[in-house]
């Protein structure tokens, strides 16, 4: 009667504590679906502020990454948990890890096109015009170069993938540490944002991310009673440091290194030297301060008027240093252009006043003296760190309308500003000098307007002499860009509408004989001063009134201060037109990804960076190119963000599942070729995968008992016809069927979805035939 019951054979149970035994019980201290979540929840969190760098909505392409990695690292958690060959595993991971990447950076913006190894050049070049323009902006960041906003968005994945694979690499050893620095990743994510942005809430976003970080290190190792004491551990710890927190918070740090200044003079700085070269940029390029401006409104901040051009180049003249500086206010001016500015120099060492638009007076402490054109020359010493002083000055931004609306005839003397000279026969930029300041601005290789309104060419001999010059082909651009237009505002749209078109910015362009001319049909590079210099020709060869400034761009707005924070980096030079009844207003040409003027875009600033505000459309017209056109959009890259961040957040799972149950079907064939009875190995291996712990000592007898009462009578069955089976001979064996279609069932019973999907691996569905065969 009872001798099955003695003779049954134990379950091949693990070696107590070897490496399986230890690995599988760390693996069930810890809660998969718990620690995926505590991992999505703090990716979510800083990629969220992360997005913040770019202005407008990017939270779904945040959310989109991170449910990608996350994705991705559920699929390198459940990759291990079937046993494989270790080089299959390794390649296996490897390939999620991959697969994740290249779905994350779509999510993020990237085209599917432009990974195409076809298209690995105009992506490099791409990215590299990217980083220059995010290393030189403010945050966020307003403008339209798409490339500059794919690449700052570009950053999460390049955080964000890296930590997953750390996460949630399958590891023997070194496991902790790896997770130790997912999480650093993961709070570079949120920190550097978080510095760098003031986003309001501090503290509650401190809150927060502490929460999630408790909750990553230690949720999924607590179960039952752990869980409350140290939920009121965290909560104890929240409760001290929010109050103290807030006492310490303050605007004003404790110690200020960043003014420090032990091994320099209060007389040191940057100086810059405003003349245009066309070179290769030497400008100081190293983001240090060099003013802080106090302003209500955001504008171009000039230190220099370069009104004479040689016939190589733009400089200052002094032509109108002797004149009365405010000669070229209008003449019933809009008050509501006046402003009220002040100025700190910081970094910066010069003998000009910077300012902004036309100045009118000056509040300083030094002795200065303005001219017509609205150069402002300091007398006593040159401006250094500390220096400050207030401007009242006048700064038109007029709408388009306005600006078509002003007469074309002005008063005589801006008739010099249509004025430039021809180069001679052996002038070239190479050799000859820039004229001093104390030279006439009039030779006789000067051309121009003969009268306000007239072009330079209206009389014959004077459109010989441009014709027969090396300037013959800039003269007739210059009119053929004229042409048709009905007003010189719409001329001016246009010429910078061109140069914006078919030119890139580059701050190493050939230095040419005559470089302005090069730029215009050869080069075709350059940075602000070949874009500036070129426009300002051609306005000139049409009769429009026009000068290059240069100083600095608008800058970064400090939330703190309210001032604008103006570096190095932001030096630039750009165009002023003038319009009878209005002022000068300037125009910038030079594309929006130069470093300068990386910020200094939309419609709410001055016409320096939109040229009036015309509906948002450019000079030829057309509306500008948007950020979707290159970053994933439908444009001259192709590919769709859209249908590429469905197919990552479809495929990736679909091709994971695949994969596993790939790697499922290839551990069933080892299981079933090793020694001993395969359906018994199988068994134990599913019981423990589901988590039906069997010891190394339990009987087939006993594990039918135990499974009627936790997983029912299927599962009891399997194990009875196996036990069966096993002390049977000859063809009462080989009649016994086994219903692992029971036994699958009966194991997944009210678990859940997740555990149904795991039994479906652990037991696949098999072909009937042989001993061991049975229903599915």
């Amino acid at each position: 009667m009872s001798a099955p019951a003695v003779a049954a054979p134990r379950l091949p149970g693990r070696l107590s504590g070897s490496r399986g035994e230890r690995d599988a019980t760390a693996a069930a201290r810890e809660s998969l679906p718990v620690r995926l979540v505590a991992f999505f929840l703090l990716c979510w969190l800083g990629a969220l502020e992360w997005a913040g760098f770019v202005a407008g909505a990017q939270t779904g392409r945040a959310v989109a990454v991170t449910a990608v990695v996350t994705l991705g690292g559920a699929a390198l958690a459940l990759a291990p948990r079937v046993r494989v060959p270790r080089r299959l595993r390794t390649l296996l991971c490897a390939a999620i890890v991959l697969a994740a990447a290249v779905a994350a950076c779509l999510a993020a913006g990237l085209s599917a096109r432009l990974l195409a190894p076809a298209h690995w050049d105009t992506l490099g070049n791409g990215l590299d015009r990217g980083l220059t323009g995010s290393s030189s902006t403010g945050w966020p960041y307003v403008g339209a170069d798409p490339w500059v906003r794919l690449t700052v968005m570009l950053g999460i994945p390049a955080l964000a993938v890296p930590a997953m694979a750390l996460a949630f690499w399958p590891a023997r050893r070194g496991a902790g540490a790896a997770r130790a620095l997912a999480l650093v990743l993961l709070l570079v994510l949120f920190a550097v944002p978080a510095t760098e942005r003031d986003t309001g809430s501090p503290l509650a976003r401190g809150a927060l991310l502490l929460l999630l970080i408790a909750a990553w290190l230690w949720l999924p190792r607590l179960r039952g009673r752990q869980l409350v004491p140290a939920a009121l551990a965290l909560a104890a710890g929240v409760a001290v440091a929010l109050p103290l927190a807030s006492a310490l918070e303050s605007h004003s740090a404790w110690v200020d290194y960043t003014k420090w200044d032990f091994f320099s003079s209060r007389a040191g700085g940057h100086a810059f030297d405003w003349t245009h070269g066309y070179g290769p940029l030497d400008w100081p390029r190293n983001g240090t301060t060099m003013l802080e401006v106090k302003s209500p409104h955001q504008h171009y901040w000039k230190a220099e008027t370069l009104d004479r051009f040689d016939g190589l180049r733009w400089s200052h003249s002094d032509a109108g240093h002797s004149a009365d500086p405010n000669a070229e206010l209008p003449a019933a001016r809009n008050t509501r252009w006046d402003e009220r500015i002040r100025f700190t120099v910081r970094g910066l060492r010069t003998d000009l006043l910077v300012a902004t638009g036309t100045v009118y007076s000056v509040d300083a402490s030094n002795l200065v003296v303005g001219s017509a054109d609205g150069t402002i020359r300091v007398l006593d010493g040159p401006l250094t760190k500390g220096d400050g002083y207030t401007v009242l000055t006048y700064v038109p931004d007029p709408s388009a309308a306005q600006m078509r609306a002003a007469p074309r005839r002005f008063q005589t003397q801006f008739l010099s500003y249509t004025y430039f000279d021809l180069p001679g026969p052996r002038d070239s930029a190479l050799t000859t000098p820039p004229p001093s300041e104390g030279e006439t601005s009039v030779t006789p290789r000067t051309v121009g307007a003969p009268l306000p309104g007239r072009l330079p060419g209206s009389e014959r001999l004077v459109r010989e002499r441009i014709l027969a010059s090396p300037y013959a082909r800039v003269y007739r651009l210059a009119r053929q860009l004229a042409a048709g237009q009905p007003t010189p505002y719409d001329v001016v749209r246009n010429v910078e509408g061109y140069l914006q078109k078919g030119f890139t910015y580059d701050e190493r362009p050939p230095l040419r004989r005559l470089p302005l001319d090069a730029f215009l049909f050869q080069d075709k590079i350059g940075y602000c001063q070949q874009f500036s210099g070129a426009m300002a020709l051609l306005l000139r060869m049409n009769g429009i009134p026009a000068r290059v400034a240069a100083g600095f761009a608008p800058g970064v707005p400090d939330p703190a201060t309210k001032e604008y924070v103006v570096r190095d980096l932001d030096a630039h030079s750009w165009v002023e037109v003038w319009f009878q009844g209005i002022g000068w207003v300037p125009f910038d040409p030079t594309p929006t990804v130069a470093p300068a003027s990386a910020q200094a875009t939309g419609n709410s600033l001055p016409s320096a960076a939109v040229g009036g505000h015309d509906s948002g459309k450019d000079a030829g017209g057309q509306k500008p190119l948007k950020a979707a056109d290159v970053a994933g959009g439908k444009g001259p890259s192709g590919g769709t963000a859209v249908w590429a961040v469905v197919l990552a957040a479809v495929g990736l799972p679909l091709a994971g599942l695949a994969t596993l149950w790939t790697v499922v079907a290839m551990r069933a064939r080892r299981v079933r070729r090793a020694g001993g009875d395969p359906d018994v190995r199988e068994l134990r291996f599913a019981l423990e995968r589901l988590g039906h712990g069997v010891g190394s000592g339990v009987t087939l007898l006993e594990l039918e008992r135990r499974l009627r009462v936790t997983a029912g009578t299927g599962a009891a069955r399997y194990v009875a016809a196996l036990r069966e089976r096993r002390f049977a001979s000859g063809a009462r064996a080989a009649a016994v069927r086994l219903d692992r279609g029971g036994l699958r069932r009966g194991l997944a019973e009210g678990r859940g979805p997740i555990v149904k999907l795991r039994a479906l691996l652990v037991l696949p569905p098999r072909r009937h035939g042989g001993p061991a065969a049975g229903r599915s």
